[in-house]
């Protein structure tokens, strides 16, 4: 059974921890993972499990997990690498190594499979930019099924910025083949110039592919072949989630209409709403009286 991320995020959750202590723990325990899980690990990393509440401890546990998985990927790699204590206005992830030597810093991106909107500004392109605070570099991590599939200005902005783009998966094929700093900083340096405001997500893949593999000295044949695994390694995780969602819709087909009349209000969260208007109400009330009294 592979290693399960999310297996250990509902763990930590389940004792109870601070998020502070939990997500120290989720970065030793990654860092102890032998080399075919954390291979394995990779491939299905970023997809944030639909069974997690949102903005719930789990979820936001998840999102901080990827941010150990991308610091243990770069020490795999060869680098110094360590997660970023700063709260605000900063990177996930930084590290430094290669000869001569350079240094980078990453941000990790976790996202659910049903999300529909893609937008540039959600990744904060121009805003890792400025977070290099002195780095040479900056790379940005997602699932390769959290970036826009079509036409994109969100590729452009990645190149303008300097910032590459990569997927787990992109990780998992740099430490299979053996590669370090020294021969990856050619990525990280390589500039690209669009005449178009959007470029399209293959030609984007296709000429980072292009320029890895010839970094990484990987042949084409062996290169495609390892990534169509990956890439369908992803997919089946995407089928655990459609699973996910096909026994959600039993469980509600199974409840009486008391029970969904709970849920549906629960889900709109209409107590919550009314709740905070009548509070609204009755501070308003107490305002109006204060003036009258204060004008008699």
């Amino acid at each position: 059974m592979h290693f399960s991320i999310d297996g250990v995020v509902d763990q930590l959750a389940g004792k109870g921890l601070s998020f502070d202590r939990a997500a120290i723990e989720i970065d030793g325990i990654i860092r102890s993972v032998d080399g075919h899980e954390f291979s394995a690990l990779l491939v299905r990393a970023g997809c944030i499990p639909e069974r997690y509440s949102h903005d719930s401890t789990e979820e936001k546990l998840y999102a901080k997990a990827m941010d150990a998985v991308v610091a243990e990927s770069l020490r795999r790699l060869g680098y110094e690498a360590e997660v970023s204590q700063e709260r605000a206005n900063s990177a996930d992830v930084v590290a430094r190594g290669g000869s001569p030597a350079h240094s980078l810093v990453a941000d990790a991106k976790a996202f659910r499979l049903s999300r529909t909107a893609l937008n540039p500004k959600d990744y904060k392109i121009e805003a890792l930019s400025k977070w290099r605070k002195g780095a040479d570099y900056a790379i940005l991590v997602a699932p390769i099924a959290g970036y826009p599939e079509g036409e994109s200005r969100l590729y452009v902005e990645a190149d303008r910025y300097q910032v590459t783009l990569l997927s787990y998966s992109h990780l998992a094929l740099m430490i299979d083949s053996e590669s370090g700093p020294s021969q990856l900083e050619s990525i990280w340096k390589r500039s690209v110039e669009h005449t178009s405001a959007t470029v399209s997500a293959p030609k984007y893949w296709s000429a980072l592919d292009s320029a890895l593999r010839h970094a990484l000295s990987w042949d084409l044949a062996n290169w495609s072949e390892a990534r169509r695994k990956y890439f369908e390694s992803l997919l089946l995780n995407a089928e655990g989630e459609l699973a996910y969602f096909d026994q959600a819709k039993k469980g509600i087909a199974a409840k009486s209409r008391e029970e969904l009349v709970g849920i549906a209000v629960d889900a709109l969260k209409i107590d919550s709403k009314m709740r905070t208007i009548r509070a609204r109400v009755a501070k308003t009330r107490a305002l109006m009286d204060e003036m009258e009294i204060r004008e008699r």
